[in-house]
């Protein structure tokens, strides 16, 4: 059973991992105000309080948490940064045996603040004069920093990122293959169809961890 048959699409009522996700302490930030005073803030949650991360996948370890950090940061030209640190286990299945597969998955991540939506779209929002200062190789993902803003959507996001596309034992557990495949079965796999989470890494502008 998969944590999105735990809950019916139609029930309005909030679950127990929304609640706690909401009262989650250090969630929410006054973004710009956060970078301004050179703030820092950490914490960890419950993996099931992740619900897009955790949806269609296989029944999570009992006691399997979240942990994430931010602090503030200016990039070159002053940019106003959050470095975001994520860190977790998620058991997804193994595209091969089908069986359940724990996969660590950390990373840390600098984002931009930007105060408009149209920044968002703006690949280059500095001038060109001061490209000398640019750090070269240096680029930030943009997002719209508010009095409100989410820390916990930005930690979903980069652990989305993480999760590989064609997830595999290096070894399958003895018996866990169906019958009839075997190794000369998985030369196909790369022709598969990719994780649904590569349309968000496009859209966030990651590279194909696929690769």
């Amino acid at each position: 059973m998969t944590q999105h048959d735990k809950h019916s699409d139609s029930d309005d009522a909030p679950t127990p991992e929304q609640v706690a996700a909401a009262a989650a302490p250090g969630r929410y930030i006054d973004a710009f105000e956060f970078v301004r005073l050179g703030k820092s803030t950490q914490g960890s949650a419950p993996i099931t309080c992740f619900e897009r991360l955790v949806e269609d996948m296989p029944e999570q370890q009992p006691g399997a948490m979240v942990s994430w950090s931010a602090h503030a940061d200016k990039g070159p030209l002053g940019e106003p940064l959050i470095v975001l640190g994520v860190d977790t286990v998620l058991t997804v299945q193994c595209e091969r045996c089908l069986g359940p597969m724990p996969v660590h998955l950390a990373s840390e991540v600098p984002l931009q603040l930007v105060e408009t939506e149209a920044e968002l779209d703006d690949p280059d929002s500095f001038d060109v004069s001061e490209l000398d200062a640019f750090e070269a190789g240096e680029a930030f993902d943009k997002v719209l920093g508010t009095r409100k803003f989410d820390l916990f959507e930005q930690v979903e996001d980069e652990l989305i990122l993480c999760v590989p596309y064609v997830p595999k034992h290096d070894v399958c557990p003895e018996g866990a293959l169906p019958p009839g495949l075997g190794d000369a079965d998985t030369d196909s796999e790369e022709e598969r169809e990719p994780s649904p989470f590569a349309a968000l890494a496009k859209l966030k502008g990651k590279p194909d961890l696929a690769s």
